[in-house]
């Protein structure tokens, strides 16, 4: 894959991707919001498109998370399968749903925005405490430039 993600599951109309796993990647941050911001890009395109044909367009909301997670083959002797579990792949979860309130598409913790270099731009949208948590969580909508 273009940004050395690998493409985890479908579960209903969210993807999950890895980034970092199981090869390691010093800049898995990096690569999963460029993965994020092409994403955007190319919806963009097709929306253009499918407007243009009096088709539906479509939206997303992306959740960036990184920190510590188990990673490896996961499951029975029936069914196996190789995945990632943890409070970070959780977050991540948390952060995708978080867009449609915020009315952004691409959501990153704290933690990925550390990580990332200055090339990008970052909106601050305050702490939040997500679901099955007590602490709040700064995060940030990240965007190819500014506005």
């Amino acid at each position: 894959f273009a940004h050395k993600g690998t493409l985890d599951k479908f579960v209903g109309d969210m993807v999950m991707a890895l980034f970092g796993a199981p090869l390691d990647d010093p800049r898995h941050a990096e690569h999963a919001v460029d993965a994020a911001l092409a994403m955007i890009r190319e919806l963009h395109r097709l929306n253009e498109k499918w407007a243009a044909e009096g088709r539906p367009v479509l939206d997303i909301g992306i959740g960036i998370s990184t920190g510590p997670m188990i990673a490896g083959n996961i499951g029975s002797e029936a069914i196996m399968s190789y995945t990632v579990i943890g409070d970070s792949v959780n977050l991540g979860a948390r952060l995708e749903s978080l867009n449609k309130q915020y009315g952004t598409r691409i959501i990153i913790s704290e933690a990925v925005r550390e990580a990332l270099p200055d090339r990008y731009f970052f909106r601050p949208l305050g702490d939040v405490v997500v679901k099955g948590k007590t602490k709040p969580v700064a995060i940030y909508e990240v965007k190819e430039n500014q506005p």
